[in-house]
């Protein structure tokens, strides 16, 4: 996600940086000497006159009439930042971002506009694991004509910079200029790209709360099933039927029985006919799901139930389950869903 140059700013003075006063307008006003800047997800703007020092309402006015729901590079603007004007006496480049998976910095005694046309050999480059050796940066800065005390103020602040980008989760962050003006060191322009937050469907929300592998589907059938495999073969075996299951759901070794509950209580306030229950007992044993089915013994549910288990504790659950009229426990994998077919079909 790219940042328009008001919002990095936002960010920025949120961290205690210098910033200058500006404000933020979405349509003509004129403030006198001051710097406009469009705002827009594009570099080369004061090439192409989107930066400009304003000193009477003739140039504000055809600035706006220039720029107001124009476009730079197919970018539409519809912001502009209007920001204190100074004279100052030095400006630097300040550059994080990520490359293989290493913190790279990027540090230029001549920052602004013409950056790009600088000689290679006069930027410091250092790649960063999780340390900052700040003796590199200090021998650069020491060959800059600055006074040590403005060196220390701006290691300082590369530093701050350098905690910024990664509490902030950034991928590019560039400082151009950071500029000194009496003694004091500003941001006066900065561009910052943040990582892309992951947008979580549904089912990886579940998935990740359960520690379970569920993919919610439309249908009306329920199941819950232990094993990646016998987890397909049930869906697939509905789908030979034409039935449509309500979802994909194998259950880890790693489920609690806390998780389990909460995975029951869930199911019982969805729309489902029925629920299958088709559990080979191994790390996850048919124990730890019997409870989860007396649970839910207590609550008032519309939906039928059949019951598939085997292997570890099965037996013992079996002998507990069968006393409760409203569960059909069948030992054959085929005949529980064509039974659970039959259940559907039955009217109350």
């Amino acid at each position: 996600m790219n940042l328009y140059e008001y919002e990095s700013k936002i960010l920025l003075n949120k961290f205690n940086f210098l910033i200058l006063n500006s404000y933020l307008v979405n349509n003509y006003f004129f403030l006198k000497n001051q710097i406009y800047k469009i705002q827009v997800h594009s570099g080369y703007r004061k090439k192409n006159g989107g930066v400009l020092l304003i000193n009477n309402k003739i140039q504000c006015f055809l600035f706006f009439k220039k720029w107001k729901n124009f476009f730079l590079f197919e970018k539409k603007i519809k912001n502009f930042l209007i920001e204190e004007y100074i004279f100052f006496e030095k400006e630097i480049y300040i550059s994080f971002f990520f490359n293989k998976n290493f913190i790279n910095l990027i540090l230029s005694e001549k920052g602004g506009i013409e950056i790009e046309n600088q000689c290679f050999t006069n930027f410091l480059k250092l790649k960063i694991n999780y340390l900052i050796i700040s003796y590199s940066i200090f021998d650069y800065l020491s060959n800059c004509n600055l006074k040590n005390f403005l060196i220390k103020k701006i290691i300082k602040i590369i530093f701050n910079l350098y905690k910024f980008f990664l509490i902030k989760k950034i991928k590019l962050l560039e400082i151009n200029p950071l500029v000194i003006k009496n003694n004091n060191i500003f941001i006066l322009d900065c561009k910052i790209i943040l990582e892309k937050k992951s947008i979580l469907n549904f089912s990886d929300k579940i998935s990740n709360l359960l520690n379970i592998n569920y993919i919610q589907l439309k249908g009306k059938i329920c199941c819950i099933v232990n094993g990646a495999g016998l987890a397909l073969a049930t869906l697939d075996r509905y789908n030979y039927y034409d039935q449509n299951c309500f979802n994909f759901l194998d259950l880890s070794g790693k489920i609690t029985d806390k998780y389990l509950n909460i995975l029951f209580n869930f199911l019982i306030t969805k729309k489902i006919s029925l629920l299958f229950i088709n559990i080979f007992g191994g790390i996850v044993s048919c124990k730890k799901i019997l409870f989860s089915i007396l649970n839910l013994m207590y609550f008032d549910f519309k939906f039928k139930i059949v019951i598939r288990l085997d292997g570890s504790f099965s037996n013992y659950s079996k002998k507990i389950l069968i006393k409760y009229k409203n569960l059909i426990i069948i030992e054959e994998f085929k005949k529980c869903i064509k039974n659970s077919i039959i259940l559907l079909n039955v009217k109350k």
